[in-house]
């Protein structure tokens, strides 16, 4: 009796361990409104709130995008916590997938907690779930999917059902969620002539129908089209056949190299993997010993093609599925997502598999296995700081800003049109009434901005404040937008005094400090 309590204390404290490590490592490094989709994702809430859903909009159809946090924002209001919740949550928890997909797999509890851990802190895993990606909840529906395809793998009716389902739901996110359907196809083809099993893939198809078919009969009434989703789709952009070479190389350099900072987005992962699958292959060609315990098993295979197939569809395949020329949304580091838990886990499970290799005693062995995994989990921390460092910088340096602002509370606010919008709605909302952010709208670059200001400062009152230096989004950035001093063809005028200057945001290709001045023509 004893051992069963003790049994199921473990079980309820290992997936504890798991989420709260998770979490605490997302909220550690926590970057907020730093993508250059955040104030459009903002409004969509907002508007949705106000008004329902817009059906016209290829936004408001994607409802995947909002459903998550309507609920949370007329719980607690509109706040940097109820925006970034859901996908927090929902990326914390690839960690807790991955730990009961490999106890079902067999693999001993310890054992698959510590991959869990490994999970967790996998560097491209923590940064998705540091900033509002949307890219997080196609991800999250498309695990989920895969760990109901293994689950009930000998359930086939409640297989098709489930992954049906979440398939479904991905596809109200990204369209994207067709990438997986060959291989989906391939494994029920093989069912089928192989196996002789039918229900599976009738289970799958009906229920995939009746979902579909469901919402595109809502859509006919609400839109007046079955597929408003694909009618409405946003536009990507016709490559030359000169620039194709370049751009199928983006994606392979951002999981190899890392983003445009020259900082990292998976760390050593898909190097490990890619070690570690040769090695799968060759080692047992070459002693009995090695065969037996190692080879590629099925969930090698699952595994493979689950982001193998995927990533290849997203390099290569024409977003709009138009074949004329080739079509290509721009290259954005996120879109990477899907393929990044498959692949944090399928190296995980490689590690254990590797492990069961014994050279020496069995505590020894274990006491190896753990030393590594904690060695490997702390690569993966300095590496998340690595790939989050822009993001820290500037959220950082955003803050002091806003503190000094409060604390001096200036008559008129200047500042770059994007982080205008943030503080606006969140960081200076309460200073409304005594703070007034100057609307600058439909400008972008720094020359652009200088003529902004050369033609309106003589406006602002006395004692008025501007930052300059930060602005426009971190990741895939408009670096050149808003107030960059060094990117302007003069100086400023006498009447803008430095009040303080902060960090120097080194992340940009024009590295600048953020400063904070304030505007005393009478002190000229």
């Amino acid at each position: 009796m004893k051992k069963r309590y003790k049994d199921i204390a473990i079980e309820i404290a290992i997936p504890i361990i798991i989420s709260l490590f998770a979490l605490l490592l997302r909220l550690y490094f926590f970057q907020g409104f730093i993508l250059g989709d955040d104030p459009m994702e903002v409004s969509l809430v907002e508007y949705v709130l106000d008004n329902g859903p817009n059906f016209l909009d290829q936004l408001g159809i994607r409802f995947g995008l909002w459903i998550f946090n309507v609920p949370l924002v007329k719980l607690f209001g509109m706040s940097e916590f109820s925006f970034f919740l859901p996908t927090l949550l929902m990326s914390a928890t690839f960690a807790l997938i991955g730990y009961y997909l490999l106890t079902f797999w067999r693999y001993p509890r310890i054992h698959a907690f510590l991959a869990s851990l490994f999970i967790a802190s996998a560097p491209f895993e923590v940064l998705l779930g540091t900033v509002r990606a949307n890219d997080v909840i196609f991800s999250w529906l498309m695990a989920l999917g895969f760990f109901s395809f293994i689950v009930f793998e000998k359930k086939p009716v409640l297989q098709g059902l489930l992954v049906s389902f979440f398939l479904w739901f991905a596809f109200y996110v990204k369209i994207w969620v067709v990438y997986i359907f060959p291989a989906l196809g391939l494994y029920y083809l093989v069912q089928i002539i192989k196996h002789k099993k039918w229900r599976g893939f009738i289970s799958f198809f009906l229920f995939s129908a009746l979902f579909h078919g469901i919402t595109s009969i809502f859509w006919e009434i609400k839109t007046g089209s079955f597929i408003p989703y694909i009618y409405y789709h946003p536009a990507t952009y016709p490559t030359p056949k000169d620039q194709l070479l370049y751009l199928f190389q983006v994606y392979p350099k951002m999981i190899f190299q890392g983003s445009d900072f020259g900082t990292t987005l998976f760390g050593m992962i898909p190097y490990l993997l890619i070690f570690l699958l040769i090695l799968k292959a060759v080692l047992p060609k070459t002693k009995k010993r090695f065969k037996k315990l190692l080879g590629f098993d099925k969930i090698d295979i699952y595994l493979l093609v689950y982001y193998g197939s995927f990533f290849l569809f997203l390099n290569f395949f024409p977003n709009t599925f138009q074949f004329d020329q080739f079509y290509s949304a721009p290259r954005i580091f996120r879109y990477l997502a899907p393929i990044s838990f498959p692949m944090t886990l399928h190296l995980a499970k490689l590690i254990l598999d590797f492990s069961r290799i014994s050279f020496t005693a069995d505590i020894i062995g274990k006491c190896s296995l753990v030393l590594l995994f904690m060695i490997l989990i702390f690569v993966n921390i300095h590496q998340t700081n690595i790939a989050t460092k822009p993001g820290q910088i500037y959220r950082e340096t955003l803050f002091s800003i806003v503190k000094d602002v409060k604390e001096q509370s200036p008559p008129k606010l200047v500042v770059e049109s994007w982080a205008s919008f943030f503080l606006r709605k969140f960081y200076l909302r309460e200073e409304q009434d005594t703070i007034s952010i100057v609307p600058i709208y439909n400008i972008h670059d720094a020359k652009k901005y200088e003529q902004w200001l050369q033609e309106n400062q003589h406006n602002l009152t006395e004692g008025s404040m501007m930052i300059s230096g930060i602005g426009s989004y971190v990741q895939y950035g408009c670096h050149n937008c808003g107030f960059r001093l060094r990117q302007f063809n003069g100086s400023l005028d006498p009447g803008w005094k430095l009040f303080k200057e902060y960090q120097n945001q080194s992340y940009l290709p024009i590295p600048e400090p953020a400063r904070l001045w304030v505007w005393l023509p009478s002190a000229k």
